[in-house]
């Protein structure tokens, strides 16, 4: 990694470090304050609702202004502010979902905005944004065995000071990214609405946040599902961490692989991997089936992300990559809130298993469009020869 990715992959560690704490364990935080377990997951649909809208509308203006590690800094310190005011929100529902839409708009264009960054790094410099990516992954990897372990053995009312810290070491790696200057791109918005007329985009997007729903699912009920089979908080956190471990070593030689197998083809794949994962999970009461399955998130995630990002990267081309990654980012927002509204109330009907086999389902449904969007795509690409 040249020493300009070095601030990079530290935003990507200090962001996945700030997730793994919250983010498994967000839920059983709730409830915890006295929400009921339907309230904390739906409450929770505002983080991807604001994800709807910001990225795209922000990714633009960013591109367009070249301010794109201007943005990054501030709504990174803003996140920090509004995690502060979720801990003396307490049990209150209303400010409870005040200082989540807080955060939620704040967090919102992140990962568009770094991964767009990470993206024009490697033009300009070579590598892999798969690399770059990889700090990310290790530091989820650090930080959800660490808080299992953390919450278990203290309480998980720690849930919010630690990410307070993690999203501190954010914001100084914010502003350790070096900021080109501002200036103006002259006919960016004609290629945004050359971007959205593009139909092949579209049934990826669709199958984004169909695989998305079921993703979410997972992200948000595993926790209290696997409390249900009888298992501790220290499991979970172990379980998290295989499962980011094996996708931390497949995003560092996620390059090659997409060198050998084309992006298209290969979250097609991800997709229908997901789509037995969750029905494994859905089945699965020992501790052998739930740790054999937890290192398919190499493709579940892994392929998934790194694929997803890479096509939009080559369907907006250098001067919208923040738009592109985007309407990326609007797409999972669109399937993160199907999977909290509806997670929750198929796990307050049926359990664990109930959501999980629905989340199959919704990953099969991926499947199958983002088979449609690489068949869509290499037609495109023949006509183009």
């Amino acid at each position: 990694m040249s020493p300009s990715g070095v601030p990079i992959g530290a935003y990507y560690f200090s962001l996945s470090c700030a997730m793994g704490l919250y983010l498994p364990f967000l839920a059983m935080y709730l409830t915890s304050v006295g929400l009921s377990e339907a309230q904390s997951v739906q409450i929770q649909a505002v983080i991807p609702l604001m994800s709807l809208v910001v990225p795209p509308l922000l990714g633009t203006f960013a591109d367009a202004r070249g301010a794109r590690i201007w943005v990054l800094r501030g709504f990174t310190a803003a996140t920090l502010v509004a995690f502060v005011a979720l801990g003396f929100a307490g049990g209150y529902a209303g400010a409870v979902m005040a200082a989540l839409t807080a955060f939620a708009i704040a967090r919102a264009p992140l990962v568009a905005l770094v991964d767009a960054t990470a993206h024009d790094h490697v033009r300009k410099y070579g590598g892999s944004y798969g690399r770059l990516r990889t700090w990310g992954s290790s530091g989820y990897f650090i930080t959800v065995i660490i808080a299992g372990m953390l919450y278990d053995a203290v309480s998980i009312h720690l849930l919010v000071p630690a990410t307070c810290v993690a999203l501190g070491a954010l914001v100084l790696s914010a502003w350790w990214m070096p900021a080109p200057p501002l200036h103006r791109e002259l006919g960016l918005l004609r290629e945004v609405r050359r971007l959205l007329r593009t139909r092949s985009l579209w049934l990826l997007l669709f199958a984004v946040a169909t695989a998305q729903a079921a993703t979410t699912c997972y992200d948000a009920m595993l926790a209290l599902h696997l409390r249900d089979l009888g298992y501790g908080k220290v499991f979970t956190g172990v379980l998290i961490g295989l499962g980011v471990g094996a996708e931390t070593v497949f995003v560092a030689v996620s390059g090659r692989v997409l060198v050998r197998f084309r992006p298209e083809r290969a979250i097609a794949v991800a997709c229908t991997v997901a789509a037995l994962r969750w029905l494994v999970i859905s089945y699965a009461t020992s501790e052998v089936v739930l740790v054999i399955q937890a290192p398919l998130h190499a493709i579940t995630f892994g392929l998934y992300w790194v694929s997803a990002t890479t096509l939009l990267r080559d369907y907006a081309g250098p001067r919208a990559s923040a738009a592109g990654q985007g309407l990326l980012a609007a797409a999972v927002a669109v399937g993160s809130m199907a999977g909290s509204v509806y997670g929750g109330a198929l796990f307050a009907q049926g359990g664990g298993s109930l959501l999980f086999r629905c989340a199959a389902a919704s990953a099969g449904v991926g499947a199958v469009l983002a088979a449609l969007h690489a068949v869509a795509l290499g037609r495109r690409h023949r006509a183009t020869q």
